[in-house]
């Protein structure tokens, strides 16, 4: 009787772990066809505090961008949205986000999310409830939020002071007309002249260059194994990163922002949904 009371506890405790993952979405159950949505997922993970993984399966005709991921990698491929973190936010509870935009044409979908995570080196998988969406052309536009409202920002108003025209008698002295050769005057106009062009074409540059140390290169993918640079190799310059148990692709190496953005539109042609990433000095930054 002991040992059957004992199986009985162990399986509340195995239930009660498998089940502390609970993930609620602000996804409204009528969109508007071709409307850009930020969806929120609120994720309830309880004491899991290492290698996790939060998963969306969308139907075809949406596609997705990256939001707030709480320090988690963001990648949409093959209709699936994925959030991987090395290690997951500390909170108990903790809200991420995505861009959602949904097709152009009208009907009902599923959408199927799941959360991984790793429990003394085995793969656990949370089943979360599936999401029921209409696309109809009296659905919704926006979303509402589950974070807090920013305050509004002060109007700021245009106050012109009144211009009043005050003449002052000029009085012009013989003394004034007291003024330098020519020859010096042609002969200092040219050397100021030049310092100015000195300081905008060569040490003005020097300084952006020097000291941003700032690069912008396109994140296509994140991987659990390393995927190789083979595959990649006519997209440009490829940078596989390791970083903790993931492998990043990343492609080219850009010292300003718009041409990193004509580069990932040009990947988007080839299939590849890439996002911005930015280093300074050889360290990601945010």
């Amino acid at each position: 009787m002991k040992h059957f009371y004992l199986i009985i506890l162990l399986l509340a405790i195995s239930l009660g772990q498998k089940a502390q993952v609970t993930m609620v979405t602000n996804m409204p159950p009528s969109v508007a066809p071709e409307a850009n949505l930020t969806i929120e997922v609120k994720i309830n993970k309880g004491t899991i505090g290492n290698f996790s993984k939060y998963e969306m399966e969308v139907p075809e005709g949406f596609t997705a961008a990256e939001g707030e991921c709480r320090t988690g990698y963001f990648t949409f491929e093959k209709n699936r949205i994925k959030i991987v973190w090395v290690t997951i936010p500390a909170e108990a509870e903790f809200i991420i986000s995505f861009k959602l935009k949904t097709p152009a044409t009208n009907g009902p979908h599923i959408l199927y999310q799941k959360f991984f995570y790793i429990e003394n080196g085995t793969k656990k998988e949370v089943v979360g409830q599936q999401i029921d969406v209409k696309v109809a052309a009296d659905g919704v536009t926006k979303t509402l939020s589950y974070l807090p409202e920013k305050p509004a920002e002060p109007a700021v108003t245009n106050t012109v002071a009144p211009v009043t025209n005050t003449y002052i008698p000029l009085t012009v002295t013989n003394s004034v007309q007291a003024i330098p050769t020519k020859t010096s005057l042609a002969v200092a106009t040219t050397t100021i002249a030049a310092s100015a062009n000195t300081i905008t074409t060569t040490s003005s540059n020097a300084l952006i260059t020097t000291q941003a140390g700032l690069t912008y290169l396109v994140q296509i993918g994140t991987f659990t194994s390393d995927p190789g640079k083979a595959k990649y190799a006519d997209l440009g310059k490829v940078t596989v990163e390791k970083d903790g148990a993931v492998y990043k692709v990343l492609i080219g190496e850009y010292p300003s922002k718009e041409e990193a953005l004509k580069k990932r539109d040009e990947l988007v042609t080839k299939g590849y949904n890439g996002f911005l990433v930015k280093y300074q000095n050889g360290q990601r930054v945010k």
